[in-house]
């Protein structure tokens, strides 16, 4: 039975160096398949965690800011 690796990954999906780190993650668990199982997690990268789900005025924000 192989160990299993669990990687988290937050990410932003429009930054090139995101891109880059993705593929070279890609290749090394190429690399690593017949010693080690993977789990790979991808998790957004938030501007703004603390903005509620319903969003906020965005004048009202911008002055607060």
């Amino acid at each position: 039975m192989m160990q299993k690796i669990t990687i988290d990954v937050i990410s932003d999906v429009v930054c090139p160096w995101c891109y880059i780190g993705k593929r070279r993650l890609e290749s090394a668990i190429e690399e690593l398949k017949n010693e080690f199982e993977f789990e790979v997690n991808y998790l957004p990268f938030e501007l703004n965690p603390n903005m509620p789900a319903e969003g906020r005025n965005q004048k009202e924000y911008l002055t607060t800011k």
